[in-house]
């Protein structure tokens, strides 16, 4: 890299106080809790704001950044550890985070890898599992045209289990998932690490409302020495099916107190053409067909990968070793089992699980014994 990705941006206690409507006169005390109501994880800027300007702190607030500091580095030291696997990107996390100012922490959510393939993915879990134990794993696939995808989150508990939310780590041969019926999956991050850190931004709408997080995020992006040209970032947006929901960021931003000047107004008028033209395309598709993800059981499980949807991963099995090897389906009279180097799993379709196939899943996995030291193996 060729420059200091650093914004200069002023990020302030008083910003703070703007974008959550706090008092500045009441103190840091408000804005904390504030921030704590925010989806996601915010309180640790705040607290390394407060910290930065010399206010107070006692031995819960200081030990609270203290356990986020190392759990930023923790995440950093695992980036290392699995960027040694050919084709490894990271999104978001301490990628957004070098654009922080020094001194302030961008607050340590989950840490996500995306790579090439399947045998690549399990190889960076194998490396993760040396470096940290995990207490649980949720899993994913999916299929894009003849390509099936796969997704780990692994999990573990915070440094302080009471007070702390658990961190993850999660990789996946995917990019962006999408939206059923209206965004396909992408798997291809853009070669640009600051345009692919900024779509995954806007991807998020899929799952949330965007938050003041986000906002910070893209204004340190947007006002430091690697902030993209608009028009570029606008046809990266349009190729990725993402121009309306980086539009919407982008205007939330704007109109945010004190961020207003941070986006473009060329950016924001490169996305709008895009971005009308993407909602067009969405809404000319065809309707969606066949029962609401959540009716539907694990019997179906096949049939909706073979439709091009999302199934999901109920974990059967205590975690193993995670030794690289590829997973494999096995079906029974219940539904289907993926067995993959971190656990086998009951592939569903929805929250609801049928206790019944669950209970003959387990009986299942009795009847086929260990997983099998040879790759290839399971499922036959």
């Amino acid at each position: 890299m060729t420059a200091d990705p650093q914004s200069d941006f002023p990020l302030t206690l008083q910003l703070l106080h703007e974008l959550l409507g706090t008092d500045p006169e009441d103190g840091v005390r408000p804005l904390l809790a504030a921030s704590r109501r925010v989806r996601g994880v915010l309180a640790p800027l705040v607290l390394s704001l407060a910290a930065r300007d010399g206010v107070p702190m006692g031995t819960g607030s200081r030990g609270e950044l203290d356990r986020m500091l190392r759990r930023a580095a923790h995440y950093r030291e695992l980036v290392a550890l699995a960027g040694t696997v050919e084709g490894l990107r990271v999104m978001k996390g301490p990628s957004l985070a070098r654009h922080y100012p020094d001194g302030l922490l961008r607050p340590p959510g989950d840490l996500d890898l995306v790579v090439p393939d399947e045998a690549a993915l399990w190889q960076a879990v194998a490396l993760l599992g040396g470096r940290q134990a995990f207490e649980g794993a949720v899993y994913t696939e999916l299929r894009e045209g003849a390509v099936d995808h796969r997704f780990v989150g692994l999990w573990w508990y915070g440094e302080d289990p009471l007070l702390d939310h658990e961190a993850e780590v999660e990789v996946a041969t995917f990019a962006f998932a999408g939206e059923p019926g209206k965004v396909p999956v992408r798997a291809a991050l853009p070669a640009d690490q600051v345009h692919a850190d900024l779509l995954a931004l806007a991807e998020e709408r899929f799952q949330r409302p965007f938050t003041v997080r986000d906002s910070v995020d893209l204004a340190l992006v947007l006002t430091s020495p690697l902030a993209p040209a608009p028009g570029p970032l606008a046809d990266v947006a349009a190729a990725h099916c993402l121009a309306p929901e980086l539009l919407e960021l982008c205007e939330l931003t704007a109109g945010r107190p004190g961020l207003a000047e941070t986006v473009p107004a060329a950016l924001t008028a490169a996305l709008r053409e895009p971005a009308e033209a993407e909602l067009h395309r969405r809404a000319a598709l065809p309707a969606p067909t066949g029962p609401a993800g959540g009716a539907e059981l694990s019997g179906g499980a096949e049939e909706r990968l073979a439709a091009g949807r999302t199934i999901h991963g109920l974990q059967l099995t205590a975690l193993r070793d995670g030794v690289p090897r590829a997973a494999a389906h096995h079906r029974f009279d219940g539904g289907l089992i993926s067995r993959t180097p971190v656990a086998d799993f009951l592939m569903v379709t929805g929250e609801l699980v049928d206790p019944a196939s669950h209970a003959r899943a387990l009986d299942e996995l009795d009847r086929l014994g260990p997983w099998p030291a040879a790759a290839g193996t399971a499922g036959r």
